[in-house]
């Protein structure tokens, strides 16, 4: 296959023409000895005759193992996957790609980033998976990519932004410090991450963790809300969720801690939820977010998505051994990978027969845990409970060091993988400077840009956040 694809487009943003050139490249990536571990890919939109000092925004989802195949054709490049509006509709991929009016390439040159084993990206020969599956080394890789772009593109003096989806904000996270101490150091202007999920040590859902349910509880009551349960329907959502945080982080957190459960607080956790109280009290108030999925429609027989609950399918019949089906993935996967295929070869050049791994799962076999920090606890790499996943300091450290850095966080309500819950106690909790932290929140799901209406919020915000950094607006 080809090293590198380019082509020649122009998008139409508002009623203005903006001309780009398109590149696929191939990005060898190697260890600290130099020995090759594989191919990275990465797409690339850049504005022609632009300044140099336009700002350059490095794109990748998560997983780990994913490719950019989400964020890529989500509609913040130059084209976007046609997904329909009816979130009943039958999965069906047809006409399934069209050009984005909601493109951040008024604002930023993009690169969408494809890890290693992922898209068209391979190992070398003779690498075995483990040499690239851990946070630290991702982090590393990922730095190596963005540097190594950056060089060849002679773009070492614009203005860097990473924007990371789901696991893609722990790699953000830690890339961007690591691109800032390196040898070679690059400055990371602003980190925007989408479903973050760096306190997911905290916030996951397990026996003598009140934290994990506490989190949960505004997703809950988003859910609850949408699909008419609960007792909040002449509520707004954000209202709807605001009440639930708040009451989340008082009433409902003490009663955890202390396993007390007076009928008015089983009545209120009820009104958020949509489930009885009967049901809560059997639960001792803590309700899973995967068993909600099939417990909150349960009475109409249906089953809700997992990455986002405004989707839902008929659950089985009782008894019968199916595979499983995500309500969500079903309506959304076919459309995106068939919009992919065009976007390849209609656009981009790419021979058909160049086969695209949309994801190579890999959270079996990653290290999620930093050397850095097994450090403090003896040195050991090996999994434990007093293991520290401090992913958050990441971001400290680098507003610490530079003093123009920015946040953005994006949350969709209806996430059940990473909540709005978990970003409020990520932003209580480690004390990151408030005036250099924005948020936004979409009434849609973890893919938040697969929603019409909040892929436009979404890509104002971005571009607000990008602008607000460096004085781009209209380069």
């Amino acid at each position: 296959m080809p090293q590198r694809h380019t082509s020649r487009h122009s998008a139409l943003i508002g009623d203005a023409p903006i001309a780009f050139t398109a590149e696929a490249e191939c990005l060898p990536l190697a260890d600290e000895s130099g020995r090759t571990l594989g191919d990275a890919w990465t797409f690339a939109y850049v504005k022609d005759t632009a300044p140099e000092d336009r700002p350059v925004l490095f794109l990748f989802n998560g997983g780990p193992g994913c490719s950019s195949l989400w964020l890529h054709l989500g509609g913040l490049g130059p084209w976007r996957a046609v997904v329909p509006r009816e979130l009943d509709a039958a999965p069906v991929a047809k006409d399934t790609l069209e050009p984005s009016p909601d493109t951040l390439l008024a604002v930023a040159d993009l690169v969408f980033v494809d890890p290693i084993e992922t898209g068209f990206g391979r190992l070398a020969d003779g690498v075995e998976p483990a040499a690239i599956s851990g946070a630290g080394r991702d982090a590393a890789l990922t730095a190596q990519l963005v540097r190594s772009w950056l060089e060849r593109h002679d773009r070492l003096e614009s203005p860097v932004y990473l924007l990371g989806e789901s696991y893609g904000t722990i790699r953000a996270a830690l890339t961007a410090t690591d691109l800032l101490t390196a040898d070679e150091p690059v400055a990371v202007a602003g980190v925007a991450m989408l479903g973050q999920c760096l306190n997911a040590q905290e916030t996951t859902q397990r026996p003598g963790n009140p934290v994990g349910f506490v989190a949960a509880l505004p997703l809950l009551a988003a859910t609850a809300w949408y699909h008419g349960k609960g007792a909040h329907a002449a509520l707004d959502l954000d209202e709807v969720v605001r009440q639930a945080h708040a009451f989340a982080v008082t009433e409902y957190a003490s009663a955890l801690l202390t396993g007390e459960m007076p009928d008015a607080l089983v009545e209120r956790l009820a009104g958020f939820t949509g489930l009885g109280v009967a049901e809560l009290r059997a639960r001792r108030l803590r309700v899973d977010k995967e068993e909600f999925r099939t417990l909150l429609l349960a009475d109409r027989g249906l089953v809700l998505g997992l990455t986002d609950a405004r989707y839902a399918l008929p659950a089985p019949p009782p008894g019968a051994v199916e595979p499983r089906v995500d309500a969500t993935s079903v309506r959304l996967d076919p459309v995106f990978y068939a919009a992919a295929r065009r976007l390849f070869t209609e656009h981009l050049g790419i021979p058909r027969e160049c086969r695209y791994r949309v994801a190579r799962p890999a959270h079996e076999r990653w290290n999620y845990l930093e050397d850095a920090a097994a450090l403090r606890f003896g040195g050991s790499t090996m999994p434990s409970p007093f293991a520290l996943f401090d992913y958050p300091a990441h971001l400290a450290a680098l507003l610490r060091a530079n003093a123009r850095a920015r946040l953005f966080f994006g949350t969709g309500h209806f996430d059940t993988l990473t909540t709005v819950g978990s970003l409020e106690h990520l932003l209580a909790q480690y004390g990151l400077p408030a005036g250099r932290v924005s948020e936004s929140r979409y009434p849609a799901g973890h893919m938040m840009y697969t929603d019409p209406g909040s892929l436009t919020k979404l890509s104002d915000d971005l571009g607000a956040f990008v602008r607000g950094g460096d004085g781009s607006e209209g380069k």
